[in-house]
């Protein structure tokens, strides 16, 4: 915009001159920097009430910096007078000469109505009547609408605020101003927002040459909420500045935004794709005094075809892209392609079929035993669910547990296995039949559903034999990112004498300060391990260790995946208290399980 202006109610001193640098001149009076300083607090005070008392130096950098125009309405007349026009010849049009003078306040809004886009001309028109602008002022102190308008073939958003005048209720004063930018650019890092980054996303792709290869690339930080937890919001808020510079650097985008939290999107040649580069950005450490951590860039690609769909469509194709990565190590990106549309295909609709799978009764509760180690007796179990599809068949935990975790139903199928759980031994216990406490694994998505945790915490204090019944078991992973919201829930589930028990510990994230913040009563060894027994001596130190460490902290020791007797003795050997695993019984249905018991 330019920065001059056709009609403005206060004189405007040249900046330059010596006038201008020691006083403040407007319509009704002088103030200088003496006579400020001799009156006072009550000057300053009067400088910031009285509307005839303005720095004009103020007045013309609030004008010629998205202003397009100030105007008062007086509300018995219904005419606006013009404080404020911006020249500009685009605005022209807009704001035409006429401007110049009073103008009534419905062919103001009529003059503005055709450089609206059409799909908000009607609303435009009908939000902006007199009347139901001073009702919300009056309702709610002010009157604002963003719209949008087509000025030299560019949409730019503006925002109308109007609001009353204090010093006179027949007085309303409006403004007009562009919040184009503020909406195009992300507010913590000045990279574009996701309709800035598509309207220039689209701008540059026009002009790109045919032969060019591009891929519209959408990144996520895994961790990135142990991050929060471990350092804190502001140093999360570093990694994200970390994480957009060594992105520009690696990939050399044409263009990159941010479309929240720790999710960039950006468009770069294929050329900049290579295996090295995305194994950097795979690669990476904050530091922060003498801790570091250790975290993935992970990137979801979409390569661009001609001729290229919607930037939105190519930011959701390059997102289903990043969430098909495997949680496992070594893997930090995917390539959009029809495995992944018919992966989330595959997603969507066992999202949408666990509602009629509830009504159905298709999830059931299996059962695998857990024995002593040295006697053989079945102790306890852990419960498993699993989905017997009406039409599918039998489909894999591997399969809906992780859509269900990402779609926030997963508390739905715990408080589901909880319930199977007391049933089960409830009823075995007013048949006077042997009862095993069974486990129950949470999510770590149920930690931040406070009423599930709550019904838990409920469940157990109303029913004295709860505890006998069923057992917690939450996973070292899920217990690490989320150990101060975890350990609120499971503290007060062991003041009531339910057993927690540590489930993988050793998966990938053990850490002893798992152990040393939390009492729990049993920690069971991940299977990944117990493989090793007879193949690697550092393992089995560790196992022994572990075994050794956990005894030291007043907790039992449960081994997964058991399967050989050779991998028996030597656990018996080291210690340990209980075996879970195919050498002794599999997984089994409850009936089945029932049968054993008895």
């Amino acid at each position: 915009m330019q920065d001059n202006s056709y009609t403005d109610k206060h004189n405007m001193t040249d900046p330059d001159s010596e006038e201008a640098n020691n006083s403040v001149e407007t319509d009704a009076t002088v103030v200088t920097p003496a006579q400020t300083a001799a009156t006072g607090a009550n000057t300053a005070a009067q400088l910031s009430t009285d509307p005839d008392i303005i720095n004009p130096h103020v007045w013309k950098i609030l004008m010629d910096h998205g202003y397009d125009c100030v105007f008062t309405i007086s509300i018995p007349d219904r005419i606006v007078h013009f404080e404020h026009i911006t020249v500009d010849h685009a605005y022209e049009a807009i704001y035409p000469d006429t401007f110049l003078e009073e103008i009534d306040y419905r062919s103001f809004c009529d003059t503005l109505r055709p450089h609206v886009v059409p799909e908000e001309q009607d609303p435009f028109s009908s939000e902006l009547e007199l009347d139901h602008v001073c009702d919300e002022i009056k309702e709610r102190g002010d009157f604002v609408r963003t719209v949008h308008m087509i000025v030299e073939d560019e949409r730019l958003s503006k925002s109308v605020r109007i609001q009353s005048n204090i010093y006179d209720d027949n007085y309303l004063i409006g403004f007009i101003y562009d919040i184009s930018s503020s909406l195009d650019h992300d507010w913590m890092t000045d990279e574009y927002a996701r309709f800035g980054f598509a309207k220039k996303a689209g701008e540059l792709l026009k002009d790109s040459a045919d032969d060019t290869a591009y891929s519209l690339i959408y990144t996520n930080i895994k961790g990135f909420k142990a991050i929060n937890e471990l350092f804190g919001e502001q140093s999360g808020d570093m990694v994200i500045f970390h994480a957009r510079d060594i992105l520009k650097s690696v990939l050399k985008p044409l263009v990159i935004g941010r479309l929240e939290s720790d999710h960039f999107i950006l468009i770069t040649e294929d050329a900049n794709l290579t295996k090295e580069n995305l194994k950097i950005l795979a690669n990476q450490t904050y530091t922060e005094g003498s801790r570091q951590y250790d975290f993935t860039i992970r990137c979801g690609i979409y390569h661009l075809t001609r001729p290229t769909p919607s930037i939105t469509i190519m930011i959701d194709r390059a997102r289903l892209a990043e969430q098909s990565i495997p949680n496992l190590e070594g893997y930090s990106y995917m390539v959009y392609n029809d495995e992944v549309r018919a992966g989330y295909i595959n997603r969507q609709q066992l999202s949408s079929d666990m509602n009629p799978a509830l009504e159905k009764d298709e999830f059931k509760a299996y059962y695998q035993p857990i024995v002593d180690a040295y006697s053989g007796k079945i102790v306890s179990a852990e419960t498993l669910v699993r989905w017997k599809h009406g039409k599918l068949g039998m489909i894999s935990p591997g399969q809906f547990i992780p859509v269900f975790e990402s779609s926030g139903q997963i508390s739905i199928l715990d408080k589901l296995m909880a319930d199977k759980v007391m049933s089960f031994n409830s009823n075995r216990c007013k048949n006077n039949k042997k009862i095993v406490p069974c486990a129950v694994n949470l999510s770590r998505v149920d930690f931040y559903n406070s009423a599930l945790m709550d019904y838990l915490i409920e469940l157990y204090t109303n029913n004295p034999r709860a505890k006998d019944c069923m057992r917690i078991e939450v996973t070292e992973s899920a217990y690490a990112n989320l150990e101060s919201n975890a350990s609120v829930y499971l503290r007060r589930l062991k003041e009531l004498g339910v057993k927690i028990l540590l489930d993988d510990f050793g998966s990938g994230m053990s850490s002893l300060s798992t152990l040393e913040g939390f009492e729990f009563d049993t920690v069971k060894l991940d299977m990944g391990f117990i493989r090793k027994i007879g193949l690697n001596r550092k393992s089995e130190t560790i196992i022994r260790s572990t075994i050794n460490l956990s005894h030291a902290l007043n907790a039992t020791v449960t081994a997964e995946g058991v399967e050989t007797v050779e991998q028996l003795d030597f656990l018996k050997v080291a210690g340990c208290d209980y075996i879970q695993g195919y050498y002794f019984y599999k997984p089994m249905p409850e009936d089945e399980f029932s049968d054993l018991l008895d």
